[in-house]
């Protein structure tokens, strides 16, 4: 009898203690997954792979931007007030289309959704790459399956076990003051970086700077004595390219007939674009196939529309980006008012002189200004 009093005691024990301890985490809850936030309402977690479980489970909203880093600059209000509905953004640094279809499949499942706006990076236009290595998939996707108990176990880390038992300030457990409209953007902490091609070289030279700058320089020079990088079967990576759009993006666009997919190329730097075109010319290649894929899926679907402005003359200007990617703020506004207008929607009856006249441009860019910049910074450093 009193073995089994002891064993009784121990359950009952752990099963209260298992309670407090489940129902404290629940009440803290820093990423909101549960519940909205009871404290440190305007805080949120950087990392949206785990933070954007609480926003979709708890705000209220009808469309969603979902992109990368091209989108986080996107005004959530501005993007309700120009195409209607009410806008969440929920942009995911780095994302691919597999790590982005996880979380699109969670939201559109659980929620009527009006419009997703969602960007077509070149993580999936050319790479079909699944999951960025820096995040990886098992320490977050189980946020986004229809199991809420599992939940639990993003806080079962260090770092929020840490936060869970102290007793000092947990403003920097909860996250960072955070503007709800566009939660994650990024600009304002780099635009010393914009203003043209000597803005980016003001930074001092670090190993990481090195490995950033040293294989753009060497694609130019290989340019300039005509050699260029083509090294893969196109007609199979087009096949590979085609299967990752078809699970990961179509497969949607064909389950939810009543969401508008607004689909954008981003307008990355005429510079990139040369770069490719000129070296990278399999990247290239595959990056217009997909393109002209997406285009031709659109004519099937009325609910999928795909935008480029890939021939617009800003792209030429250096001054508008911080590297050969990233662009101002302000073209995330253009881009929305763009939508508005359907100006820079694509269709089959235009795509071939549009991606014509965008491979001409990305061939005919000079490069040699950049590349002289990049070997005086790299130059200047190692001395």
């Amino acid at each position: 009898m009193k073995y089994k009093k002891i064993v009784f005691l121990f359950v009952f024990t752990s099963i209260i203690s298992g309670l407090v301890f489940f129902s404290i985490i629940f009440y803290y809850d820093p990423l909101k997954i549960f519940h909205k936030p009871w404290m440190y309402k305007e805080y949120l977690h950087q990392n949206m792979r785990s933070q954007a479980a609480g926003i979709i489970n708890n705000w209220e909203y009808d469309s969603v931007i979902l992109g990368t880093s091209m989108l986080e600059n996107t005004s959530s209000k501005e993007a309700s007030f120009l195409l209607g509905g009410k806008f969440i953004n929920i942009s995911l640094s780095g994302s691919d289309f597999y790590e982005r279809y996880i979380v699109l499949r969670y939201v559109l499942g659980k929620k009527n959704i009006k419009q997703v706006i969602y960007s077509l990076d070149d993580e999936g236009l050319i790479e079909g790459r699944k999951s960025d290595p820096f995040y990886k998939i098992e320490q977050w996707d189980y946020l986004y399956d229809r199991n809420p108990f599992n939940d639990f176990k993003v806080y079962m880390s260090s770092g929020f076990l840490k936060c869970l038992l102290s007793t000092s300030s947990k403003k920097k457990c909860m996250g960072h003051r955070a503007n709800f409209d566009r939660p994650n953007a990024w600009y304002w902490a780099r635009k010393d970086k914009y203003g043209g091609l000597d803005n980016w070289f003001k930074q001092k030279l670090t190993p990481r700077i090195i490995k950033h700058f040293q294989p753009i320089l060497d694609a130019i020079k290989n340019i300039q004595i005509g050699k260029s990088k083509t090294n893969s079967n196109f007609t199979k990576d087009m096949e590979i390219l085609k299967h990752y759009l078809d699970i990961n993006l179509i497969s949607l666009v064909k389950k939810y007939p009543m969401t508008d997919f607004l689909c954008i190329l981003p307008p990355y730097s005429r510079a990139k674009y040369a770069l490719d075109a000129q070296y990278n010319k399999q990247d290239f290649k595959k990056y217009i196939g997909s393109i002209k894929y997406l285009v031709q899926v659109s004519a099937l679907y009325d609910n999928l529309k795909i935008y480029g402005w890939g021939n617009e003359i800003f792209l030429d200007d250096i001054v508008n980006y911080k590297d050969l990617k990233h662009y101002e703020y302000r073209f995330n506004s253009w881009m929305l008012k763009e939508i508005n207008k359907e100006e820079g929607l694509l269709n089959i009856d235009i795509i071939d002189d549009y991606l014509t006249e965008f491979k001409d441009q990305s061939l005919e860019y000079n490069l040699t200004i950049l590349g002289n910049k990049i070997e005086n910074y790299l130059d200047a450093g190692k001395k």
